[in-house]
């Protein structure tokens, strides 16, 4: 049996429907015309493999209109249940945003973008641009820049070479001398701020989760529009929550990896006696 696939190797196949499912997952809605305009493809492709999704539950039908269906949520829930932020930053996140009224995200790094995975709206946000599952690239966005803060500048540099600073916004910064500059203050501060740099009416301020090992866990963002987010609360309130919440969370860590540790030395210490005792029998 032959297979089709590309010069890189990868089944072509596939490479078609994940590219279908990402059209989706960004679009949220859209018909056989429209994707197959964005992807290039013949419509009459389009069309063969949506409903072979369709028949498979990840893509639900409604007229001549297509979204993701709640098969594909069973996957991403599992994979988001491996990612340890989500497990120790999910509570503060609840609590923060109804404490602030605004929209607070837990966000992850995955091929130099950055990924919601677990979201939270405060009493006065009536709708929001980002879901569990959102991507977004990093430069644009206070949790971007606070993870390219905390890594090694090797990598960030990796990450300019990739994706090239796009603008989003008139206030993203794509020069690389001044986001290197803007990540230096970043790290001397802790704090990342996005000032209408990805959207143009939403403020962010953002913290890395920094382990003792130096390993990045992700970050933990606030945003608010313009007009409930005052210079105050932009540059002080917001960013000392979030410390406050970022030590939280890296404490809970080191408590959650000591107890596991301790749970290891007891069983190992009561199958060392178990044995001894066996053999002094």
């Amino acid at each position: 049996m032959t297979t089709n696939t590309s010069d890189s190797g990868r089944i072509q196949a596939v490479q078609t429907t994940l590219a279908i499912l990402e059209v989706l997952r960004d679009r949220r809605v859209a018909g056989v015309s429209e994707i197959a305009r964005e992807l290039t493809y013949a419509k009459s492709t389009v069309h063969h493999y949506l409903k072979s999704l369709e028949e498979a539950g990840y893509v639900e039908r409604k007229d001549t209109q297509y979204a993701l269906g709640l098969q594909a949520l069973t996957l991403g829930g599992v994979a988001r249940e491996r990612e340890r932020l989500f497990h120790l930053g999910r509570e503060q996140v609840d609590q923060l945003a109804v404490e602030t009224g605004e929209k607070v995200r837990l966000i992850v790094e995955r091929d130099w973008r950055g990924i919601t995975v677990y979201q939270a709206e405060g009493e006065q946000v009536s709708q929001t641009r980002t879901h569990v599952g959102s991507t977004e690239l990093l430069h644009s966005t206070a949790a971007g820049k606070a993870f390219l803060a905390a890594i090694p500048r090797a990598e960030t540099r990796e990450y300019i070479s990739q994706t090239g600073l796009p603008a989003q916004t008139e206030n993203t910064i794509t020069e690389t001398d001044e986001l290197l500059t803007e990540l230096d203050r970043i790290k001397d501060r802790g704090i990342a701020l996005d000032d209408q740099e990805h959207y143009t009416d939403i403020r962010c301020v953002a913290v890395p989760i920094v382990i003792d090992d130096e390993t990045v866990l992700g970050t933990i963002s606030a945003s608010a529009p313009l007009d409930r987010m005052s210079e105050e609360r932009f540059r002080s309130t917001l960013p000392n929550k979030l410390q406050n919440i970022a030590g939280v969370v890296e404490i809970n860590t080191t408590y959650s990896e000591w107890i596991a540790t301790s749970w290891l030395l007891c069983v190992c210490s009561y199958e060392t006696i178990y044995r001894y005792a066996w053999v002094s029998i």
